[in-house]
C-alpha cells in the first residue's frame, strides 16, 4: 500500500473542497484528546493548502454539538471563509442539515494521518465521485431493492423514482471526504427481517448517554412498511433492545420504531487497523465507507435516525441487479466503472477487507 498523506491532502483540498489559490479555508479541528480525530491531519492539510496558495487556518473546537449549538468561532468561519473543512464530529451531526453560511462545507472522515495517506483517500476524489455518479445514474432508476445477509436478513422495499428525479430524495448537505457511501435508500415501504448483530450504535446525529448496546447473539427485527413490529431472539437481548429504543425515543420525544433508510460503503480502499470493539464510535466513522459494511438508519423517521444497525458482508440488489454481493461492491466491475478507470489511467482500485472485524 502506498502511503502519501500529502497526496490525500491535495485530493481533499483541490477535488473535494474545490479550493483555489487566493481563497480561504478554515479547518475545524476537534481536540485530539477526545480520542476520535488526530492533530496531524489539520497540520498537513494547512501546509499543503499554503503550498497551493490557499490561506488556511485551524479553528480548535471541543466536543461536538448540533445545528443549534454551533460554536461562535465556527459560525464566523462559515460566514467569513470561502471553505470550511470539518475535521470534527460537529460536521457529522450536520451532514443532513441545512448548514448556515456561504462557505462550502466538507466533512472529513480521514480521522488520522493513516487514513489520509491510505488508499481510500489517495485515489483522486474526482475518480470516486465519478464512480458514485455512475452508480447514482443506475440506482436512481431502480424502483425495487432487496438486502440480504449471511445471518438471515431478508428485507425488500421500493423508492419513488419520480421523487428522486425531482431532486427530493434524502441526501447529504455537506461534501464527504473520502467518498464513503451513496445516498440512503428509503425504507418507508420496506418489509422483511433484519438480523441485528454485534451491537446497536448511535447514528452520530445527536449525543446521548449509553449509546451502545452489545449483542453477543443476533436479534431479528421484523419490519412491515418501514416500522419495527417486533424483535425475536434471546429474551434478555430482546428486552435490552426494546429498552434502548424506548429510552432513546423518550429522550428525544420521537417514535422510535421507524426504519428510515439504508446504505452501504462504496470505497474499497477503506480499512481500519484496530478491532472495531476498541472504540465503536471511532471505528464507525471510517469503516462505514468499506463495502463490507451496510447499515440501516432507525429510531426516528428521518436520516440518519438515532440508532444504526450494522450488517457485514451483505448483498444488495437494486432493480433486480446485484450492486453488492457478500460485501463486495460488484458495481466496480461494471463497464461504466471500468471505463472511468481507463479514462483516469488507473489500472485497478485497491481492495481492502481489513476493517476491524472477522
Amino acid at each position: 500500500m502506498r502511503f502519501d498523506p500529502r497526496a490525500g491532502a491535495r485530493s481533499l483540498i483541490g477535488d473535494a473542497i474545490g479550493a483555489k489559490a487566493g481563497e480561504t479555508l478554515a479547518i475545524i479541528a476537534e481536540d485530539p484528546r477526545l480520542g476520535i480525530y488526530d492533530a496531524a491531519v489539520p497540520a498537513v492539510v494547512a501546509d499543503v493548502a499554503d503550498e497551493m496558495g490557499i490561506a488556511a487556518r485551524i479553528v480548535p473546537v471541543g466536543d461536538h454539538a448540533g445545528l443549534d449549538e454551533i460554536p461562535a468561532e465556527v459560525a464566523r468561519a462559515l460566514t467569513d471563509c470561502d471553505h470550511v473543512l470539518f475535521h470534527s464530529r460537529l460536521g457529522d451531526t450536520l451532514r443532513f442539515s441545512d448548514v448556515p453560511g456561504s462557505a462550502t462545507k466538507t466533512m472529513s472522515y480521514a480521522l488520522d494521518i493513516g487514513v489520509l495517506g491510505g488508499p481510500s483517500c489517495t485515489v483522486p476524489h474526482r475518480v470516486m465521485e465519478r464512480i458514485r455518479a455512475a452508480y447514482d445514474a443506475q440506482a436512481n432508476r431502480a424502483r425495487q431493492w432487496r438486502v440480504t445477509c449471511p445471518l438471515g436478513t431478508d428485507i425488500s422495499g421500493s423508492q419513488d423514482i419520480e421523487r428522486v428525479a425531482a431532486g427530493k430524495a434524502e441526501d447529504f448537505t455537506v461534501t464527504r471526504y473520502p467518498v464513503c457511501a451513496p445516498r440512503p435508500l428509503p425504507c418507508a415501504t420496506a418489509s422483511g427481517v433484519v438480523a441485528v448483530a454485534n451491537w446497536l450504535m448511535a447514528s452520530g446525529n445527536r449525543k446521548y448517554p449509553d449509546d451502545e448496546v452489545m449483542l453477543p447473539e443476533p436479534v431479528r427485527a421484523h419490519i412491515e412498511n418501514g416500522r419495527i413490529i417486533g424483535f425475536e431472539g434471546p429474551q434478555s437481548l430482546v428486552d435490552k433492545v426494546r429498552t434502548q429504543y424506548r429510552r432513546v425515543g423518550d429522550l428525544f420525544g420521537l417514535d422510535p420504531f421507524f426504519v428510515h433508510s439504508w446504505h452501504a460503503g462504496m470505497n474499497p480502499g477503506c480499512f481500519y487497523p484496530l478491532r472495531a470493539t476498541s472504540g465503536i464510535e471511532r471505528w464507525g466513522k471510517v469503516a462505514f465507507a468499506n463495502p463490507r459494511y451496510l447499515h440501516f438508519h432507525t429510531c426516528g423517521n428521518y436520516a440518519p435516525g438515532e440508532i444504526a444497525w450494522t450488517l457485514f458482508d451483505a448483498s444488495a440488489q437494486l432493480g433486480g441487479k446485484d450492486f453488492w454481493r457478500d460485501g463486495i461492491f460488484t458495481f466496480l466491475q461494471s463497464d461504466a466503472v471500468q471505463g472511468i478507470l481507463a479514462e483516469e489511467g488507473i489500472a485497478e482500485l485497491e481492495i481492502r477487507q481489513d476493517i476491524g472485524i472477522d
